[in-house]
């Protein structure tokens, strides 16, 4: 490997290169991708860049980290990927830890190269030999640095080779040492890496805004959403603001297609269909972003034991529920935030936090299956209908609770049937696909009707109508017009700015608020392209005879776009690609709704350019068409009809706030009313 030249701080009789002593490795041969593999136990010289000071731990030894560099971390191929030390892993009773101060040169034999959070690193063992020279006593090469060892801890009396003690001195003083903060600077930090808080804690103690580092099972196989993964975990204690997840035994072995965890579908809450336990409210749901996801969709499944650090709580999106959060370590992007457990492992002196919550499932586990063997003694008396003594007298029939839940069942078997016979008949799409697929059907007349809510007042009630409410639904529709009228339109592009990595940003700085005036290279920076559109939909239901199925206009953002189209938003008219992709999936929404309104378009232009040229007034109506049984007419054309089948989909009704000048209608503050609004989501062409 090249080299660079000795730094000018390096005096001339220091030469510019010396091989390593044999048998040793190099900063870069570890985490250059070199032939260096975790498990290997290797010798290594370095120089200390920083030190963590030696804490205790749940067993006899203390930890100490110390970071170290060598001359490969001056190489070309080194600076250019970012390595610029090595973690040694220092474990040993507080007795016999080994002092490192500023600057000194730690020489290790024996190393154990480990994977830590992603990252190799050298960890100690009971063969590991580790001598420090002090920095104030390496003398000038090609002395010997031995004067500047410092007394070994404990009884050891073994000493590096002379040719080691040489090395030591070439590279102190041919190292770079300009990037190292100075002594007090160095003290400091060492100083502050005592201040650690305690951030462990059982799930039961969890609350909303905290870091936390946890023990937990993992529930369910971790779910891909992509980007990120969510998971359900436990350890088996429970906590209020957790999701109660009852047990419901006709479910119980049963599983769900698409979402199996039921709480990505946007309407608040998990499912309990198909839920293998804890029941109760003893799980809670994490999300965890790169570099976590990847590793995670590898290395764990349900039944796993895991060790998280650092990670968020906070209350979720339906504002009652906590949930957990795992993002990436800014200081280290690559490190891993949580530790697959080895139970197997486990000895005397292993973790007793973990062992607690290994016995805490166990005792979990017992008592579930007594209540298990109970309810399965109570059904089977339910069976006869009677219960019987010991000696043979017929007791109390079902008693109110038991009919009151046979009822419920039987209700919600003759719902689900009814739906289903409702959905074959209407002959539903099925390339299109919607979540949380046991949630019951609505009309869009039922949801679009004003809601009232009753307020008291001194002299009764008052109906209180509400200009929106949040709600969530699922509804049979068909597309019967989209907006804007091309499909060229559907993706609209801004420039790309810093603010873009942030997950809450939303273009609303696109605009310049400096006042300068535009330039070409403002057009000419790199834009990021949106969906932007809305589809006008229709009920789908079974009408009466001359009732008229209702309509609303749904907005799709390009969060919710990207999830019904499968596509990325391009530039597309400058993308014919892209623009024909959006076209065909399109297609399996709306069927040949789009060629209907552009002959719809065509036929109308063609109408306004022949009134043009005879000189007549426009007819009061901006439509031109007339409504006729069968075809439509436009001028002269016969218009195709539209023909696209109905589709169950995801809608959420919300309140957008505008202005208003009636004081009468300002229900959202002065000069201000909300606008009631819908969207799609949850809903997938495939």
């Amino acid at each position: 490997m090249a080299s660079r030249e000795a730094p000018s701080s390096a005096p001339r009789s220091v030469s510019a290169n010396r091989p390593l002593p044999p048998g040793f490795k190099s900063v870069q041969d570890i985490l250059g991708g070199g032939s260096v593999v975790k498990g290997t136990f290797i010798n290594m010289i370095g120089l200390v860049r920083e030190v963590r000071l030696p804490i205790a731990t749940r067993g006899l030894d203390w930890k100490c980290v110390i970071t170290i560099f060598d001359k490969s971390t001056e190489d070309e191929d080194a600076v250019q990927h970012g390595i610029t030390g090595l973690e040694v892993h220092l474990f040993y009773p507080q007795k016999l830890m080994p002092k490192v101060g500023f600057r000194d040169v730690v020489l290790l034999k024996a190393a154990k190269v480990q994977d830590y959070r992603s990252e190799l690193s050298l960890l100690s063992n009971q063969r590991t030999e580790i001598y420090v020279y002090s920095a104030s006593a390496i003398p000038m090469p090609p002395k010997s640095a031995k004067g500047a060892l410092k007394p070994p801890v404990g009884s050891s009396t073994k000493q590096p080779e002379d040719k080691e003690h040489e090395y030591v001195s070439w590279m102190y003083h041919a190292l770079d040492k300009d990037s190292l903060p100075e002594a007090d600077v160095f003290e400091q930090q060492a100083n502050t890496s005592l201040n650690i808080k305690e951030k462990f804690s059982l799930l039961k103690d969890v609350g909303d805004g905290g870091f936390y580092d946890l023990i937990v099972e993992i529930v369910k196989d971790p779910y891909d959403l992509v980007d990120r993964v969510t998971l359900w975990v436990t350890d088996y204690t429970e906590n209020k603001y957790f999701f109660h997840h009852s047990w419901d035994p006709s479910n119980a072995d049963s599983g769900r297609d698409g979402d199996p965890y039921g709480y990505t579908s946007g309407f608040g809450n998990p499912t309990t269909k198909g839920w293998p336990g804890p029941y109760g409210k003893q799980c809670i749901q994490l999300t965890c972003f790169e570099p976590h996801a990847s590793h995670l969709r590898s290395h764990v499944r349900a039944g796993k034991w895991i060790r998280l650090r650092n990670l968020q709580i906070k209350f979720g999106r339906n504002g009652g529920n906590l949930e957990g959060y795992l993002r990436e370590d800014r200081a280290y992007p690559s490190r891993l935030g949580f530790e697959v457990l080895d139970l197997s492992a486990f000895s005397e002196d292993g973790d007793p936090r973990a062992k607690d919550a290994v016995r805490r499932k166990l005792e979990y586990s017992r008592k579930l299956k007594q209540q298990k063997a109970d309810f399965a003694n109570r059904e089977d008396i339910s069976a006869v209908g009677v219960k019987r003594k010991g000696n043979g007298e017929s007791a109390a029939r079902l008693n109110s609770r038991q009919k009151r839940k046979i009822l419920r069942a039987q209700r919600d078997q003759q719902i689900e049937k009814e739906q289903a016979q409702k959905a074959e008949s209407l002959g539903l799409n099925k390339q299109v696909r919607c979540e949380s697929e046991d949630q019951p059907v609505s009309s869009l007349s039922r949801v679009l009707n004003d809601v009232s809510w009753k307020r008291s007042r001194e002299n009764g009630e008052e109906d209180l109508a509400l200009p929106f409410t949040n709600i969530k639904f699922r509804a049979n529709v068909r597309v019967i017009d989209f907006r804007p009228r091309r499909l060229e339109d559907f993706s609209v592009g801004r420039r790309a700015t810093e603010f873009d990595c942030l997950d809450d940003y939303d273009g609303d700085l696109e605009s310049d608020s400096d006042g300068q005036s535009e330039t070409l290279d403002k057009f000419a920076a790199p834009k990021t392209w949106e969906w932007r559109f809305a589809l006008q939909l229709e009920d789908a239901s079974p009408k009466a005879k001359g009732e008229k199925a209702e309509q609303v206009w749904a907005l799709v953002d390009n969060t919710e776009a990207q999830q019904l189209l499968n596509l990325d938003a391009v530039d597309l008219q400058a993308n014919p690609q892209g623009l024909s992709q959006l076209r065909e999936t399109l297609f399996k929404l709306w069927g040949n709704l789009e060629e209907c309104k552009r002959q719809e378009f065509d036929a109308t232009l063609e109408s306004s350019i022949q009134r043009v040229n005879v000189l007549e007034p426009p007819p009061d109506s901006s439509d031109n068409e007339v409504e006729q049984d069968g075809p439509k007419l436009a001028g002269h054309r016969t218009l195709a009809k539209v023909s696209n089948k109905p589709f169950t989909c995801c809608l959420q009704q919300y309140g957008l706030e505008i202005d208003e000048s009636d004081p009468t209608k300002c229900d959202a503050g002065v000069g201000k009313r909300y606008q009631r609004l819908h969207k799609i989501f949850g809903t997938t062409v495939r």
